[in-house]
C-alpha cells in the first residue's frame, strides 16, 4: 500500500487501462525518475485483440511521460534472438514498431545469497510447473 501511495499518488508512477465495450482489455504500468520513462509491466487479454489496445497504451504512457517532462522513454527489454522463428519475436516487432533505439546492455547477473534455495529455484521449481501444468 505504501509503494502505491508514494509511486502512484506521488506521481512517480501510472495505471494505464484501456477499455472496449466497457471491458479493460489491457492494462499497463510505468513509472518516472527524472527525464526518463520506463513500461514496467503490461497485460492484455487475448478477446478483442483485434482493436489493438496495447499500442493505445504505450501511445498514452509515451504521452503521459512527455506532459511529466521526460525525454527518454524505455520498453525495457526483448530477446536477443532476433531471429522470426523465436517465440519472442512479436514482443520485438510490437516494439520495433515505435521506431525507437535498441541498446543492448551487458545482462542479468544472480546474487546468489543460499546455494540451497537457488539450486531449488532453478531446478526444482520448473519441474514442479512443468508437471503441474501438463
Amino acid at each position: 500500500e505504501w509503494i502505491w501511495d508514494y509511486m502512484v499518488e506521488g506521481g512517480y508512477s501510472q495505471v494505464f487501462l484501456a477499455e472496449y465495450q466497457g471491458q479493460v482489455i489491457s492494462a499497463a504500468l510505468a513509472m518516472i525518475l527524472g527525464k526518463k520513462a520506463w513500461y514496467l509491466y503490461g497485460a492484455s487479454s487475448n478477446e478483442h485483440r483485434n482493436v489493438m489496445p496495447n499500442y493505445l497504451i504505450q501511445w498514452e504512457m509515451i504521452r503521459w511521460a512527455r506532459q511529466q517532462g521526460c525525454t527518454l522513454y524505455d520498453f525495457r527489454g526483448v530477446s536477443g534472438d532476433l531471429d522470426e522463428s523465436n517465440p519472442l519475436y512479436g514482443l520485438y516487432r510490437f516494439k520495433k514498431g515505435f521506431n525507437g533505439e535498441f541498446t543492448e546492455f551487458v545482462g542479468e547477473w544472480d546474487r546468489v545469497y543460499s546455494s540451497i534455495f537457488y539450486w531449488l529455484w532453478n531446478r526444482v521449481l520448473p519441474l514442479y510447473f512443468k508437471l503441474t501444468r501438463s
